[in-house]
C-alpha cells in the first residue's frame, strides 16, 4: 500500500510473491488486470466491512477493584497520543470505554490517587505500581512493580522516563528490553510505533487509577502513647521537604494524618516537649529520642536512642545533623551507613530523594513529639534536711539555665512552674535572705550543698567548699570557675571542673551554656 500507486492495496492471503498463481489475491484496485487469477476464476470479489464487539474482561476489577479508567488506546499499530509522561495533564477524544474505538484521555493530574493499572484491553497482560515508582526521571533503571499478570509479588523492571523523550514513560512488565517480543509492554505515548505488539495483539491498552487506602494501626500509641503527630511525608521516592532540621519551624501543606497522599508539617517549635517518635506509616520501623539527642551539630557521630522497634532498651546509633546540610538530620534506627539496606532510616529532609527505601515500603514516615515526665519524681527540697526554696529551672535539654546574672538572683524569665516544668523560669532572689545553696538534677541523683559565700565572688578554676554532695557526704573541694566578664559562669560541679564536665557532674551553668550531661 504506496502512497503513489493507484492500484494499492494489494490484499492477498498469502505474501504478494507467488499468491497470484494460487489465485490467492483477495483485494487491489485502479481497474489494474494484473494479479487477476482468483477473480477470473473465483466469480470476481468483494469488500465487506462490520463493526465486531469483542467480549472482554472488566479490568477494572483486578487487583482488588476500585479502578477508575482515565486513558485509552484502541488496537492497533501506534501507543496513546499523549505527551505528558503520565502527569494525567493531557486530554483528548470524546471520553468511551474500555473497548472505544478511538484513543482518549480525561485529565486526571488533580485526581487523589496513588496507584496505577496499566493493562491491555483483554487484561492478559497488566501491572500496578505506586504513582510514585511511575514519576520520577530515570533511564533503563528498576522500578517498583507491586503485582502484575506475572507475579502476585513486588519486584522490580527496568523503564524509562527521560526528559524531553516524548514517547517516554515505556512501562512493561519485565525489563524494558526484550519485554515487546513477549507482548509485555503496557504504556508508551506521543503516538510512537515501537514496542507496539501488546496493543495489536491483546485489543489495546488502557490506564487506570486508584486511591488505595491501606489500615494501618496508630503511632501514636507506640511507647506509652501521648504522641502528637507534628510531620508527615507519604509513601515514595522523597522525605520530608522541611529544611529546617527539626526545629519546627516550617509549616506547609493542609494538615492531614499518618496516611496522608501530601507531605505536611505544623510549627511546633513552640511546644513544650523533651521527646520525638519517628515511625514509619504503618508503624512497623520506629525510634523514641529525647529532643536534645536529636538537636546539636554532628556527623556520623553517636546519639542515643531511648527505644525503637529493634530494642526495648536504650542504645546508640551513628546519625547525621550538619550546619550547612539542609537534608539533614538523617535519623536512623540503626547506624546511617546500611541502615537504608534494611528500612532502617527514619528521618530525612528537604525532600531529599537518597535512602528512601523505608517510605517506600512502609506507607511513607511521621514525626511525633511529647513531653514525658517520670511518673514519680522525688522531691528535691528534702535533700539535707530540707526547707530549701526552688527559685530557677532549666527542664532536660542541650542548653543550661538562659540567666546571665551570675547567680545573683536579679533575673526572673519565664512563667513561674515546678521541678518538672518543661520550660526554664526563675524568680529574682536577690533580695531574699539565705546563706546556702542546692544544686540538683531533676531525678535528684546529682546534686550538690554550697555556702554562699563559697558560689559568689570571682575565681578561675579555684577551689571553692562543697558542703556535702551526692559524691560525698562531707565537706571537701572542687574546682569551679566564676569570671567577671565570662555569662555563662559560674561553673559549679561535684567534682572538678575539667572532670566533672565529662563524668555528668556539671550542676549549674549560664547562658544557655553546653555541658549539658548531667
Amino acid at each position: 500500500r504506496r502512497h503513489r500507486s493507484v492500484e494499492d492495496p494489494w490484499v492477498s492471503i498469502t505474501d504478494h510473491h507467488g499468491a497470484d498463481r494460487h489465485a490467492n489475491m483477495v483485494y487491489g484496485s485502479g481497474s489494474f488486470h494484473h494479479h487477476s487469477k482468483s477473480i477470473r476464476r473465483h466469480y470476481g470479489a468483494n469488500v465487506f466491512i462490520r463493526k465486531k464487539v469483542v467480549k472482554l474482561p472488566d479490568c477494572s476489577r483486578l487487583a482488588g477493584g476500585g479502578w477508575r479508567l482515565v486513558r485509552h488506546v484502541p488496537d492497533g499499530q501506534t501507543w496513546h497520543p499523549a505527551r505528558d509522561y503520565l502527569q494525567g495533564t493531557a486530554r483528548y477524544g470524546r471520553k468511551g470505554t474500555a473497548t472505544s474505538s478511538w484513543p482518549w484521555s480525561v485529565r486526571f493530574h488533580r485526581a487523589k490517587f496513588n496507584e496505577f493499572l496499566l493493562t491491555t484491553g483483554d487484561c492478559q497482560k497488566w501491572l500496578v505500581a505506586k504513582k510514585h515508582s511511575v514519576f520520577g526521571w530515570y533511564s533503563n533503571a528498576p522500578r517498583w512493580i507491586d503485582k502484575s499478570s506475572r507475579s502476585g509479588r513486588r519486584y522490580q523492571a527496568r523503564w524509562y522516563r527521560r526528559k524531553g523523550a516524548r514517547e517516554d514513560p515505556w512501562i512493561s512488565i519485565t525489563n524494558h528490553h526484550g519485554a515487546d517480543s513477549r507482548a509485555e509492554m503496557v504504556y508508551g505515548e506521543g503516538g510512537h510505533g515501537g514496542h507496539s505488539r501488546s496493543i495489536r495483539t491483546h485489543h489495546g491498552a488502557n490506564v487506570f487509577i486508584r486511591q488505595k487506602t491501606i489500615k494501618v494501626p496508630n503511632c501514636a500509641k507506640l511507647a506509652g502513647g501521648g504522641w502528637k503527630l507534628v510531620r508527615h511525608t507519604p509513601e515514595g521516592g522523597r522525605w520530608h521537604p522541611a529544611t529546617d532540621r527539626l526545629r519546627g519551624t516550617q509549616a506547609y501543606g493542609r494538615k492531614g494524618s499518618q496516611v496522608s497522599s501530601h507531605a505536611w508539617s505544623i510549627r511546633f517549635n513552640r511546644i513544650p516537649f523533651n521527646e520525638f517518635l519517628f515511625a514509619t506509616g504503618d508503624c512497623k520501623k520506629w525510634l523514641v529520642a529525647k529532643r536534645h539527642s536529636v538537636y546539636g551539630w554532628y556527623a556520623n557521630a553517636h546519639r542515643w536512642i531511648v527505644r525503637s522497634s529493634i530494642s526495648k532498651r536504650p542504645y546508640r546509633a551513628r546519625w547525621y545533623r550538619r550546619p550547612r546540610n539542609s537534608e539533614d538530620p538523617w535519623i536512623s534506627i540503626t547506624d546511617h551507613g546500611g541502615a537504608d539496606r534494611h528500612s532502617n532510616m527514619v528521618y530525612g529532609g528537604r525532600n531529599g530523594p537518597w535512602h528512601t527505601r523505608a517510605v517506600r515500603n512502609h506507607v511513607g514516615a511521621n514525626v511525633y513529639i511529647r513531653f514525658k515526665v517520670p511518673r514519680k519524681l522525688p522531691d528535691c527540697s528534702k535533700l539535707r534536711g530540707g526547707g530549701w526554696r526552688l527559685v530557677r529551672h532549666v527542664p532536660e535539654g542541650n542548653h543550661w539555665h538562659p540567666a546571665r546574672d551570675q547567680l545573683r538572683g536579679t533575673q526572673a524569665y519565664g512563667r513561674k512552674g515546678n521541678a518538672k516544668s518543661p520550660h526554664p523560669w526563675s524568680v529574682r532572689f536577690d533580695k531574699m535572705r539565705f546563706n546556702e545553696f542546692l544544686f540538683a538534677s531533676g531525678d535528684c541523683k546529682v546534686w550538690l550543698v554550697a555556702k554562699k559565700w563559697s558560689v559568689m565572688g570571682w575565681y578561675n578554676n579555684a577551689q571553692r567548699r562543697v558542703e556535702a554532695s551526692s559524691w560525698r557526704g562531707r565537706p571537701y573541694h572542687a574546682r569551679w570557675y566564676r569570671r567577671h566578664r565570662n555569662l555563662e559562669d559560674p561553673w559549679v560541679s561535684l567534682t572538678d571542673h575539667h572532670h566533672g564536665a565529662g563524668r555528668g557532674h556539671m550542676i549549674y551553668g549560664e547562658n544557655r551554656g553546653g555541658d549539658t550531661q548531667s
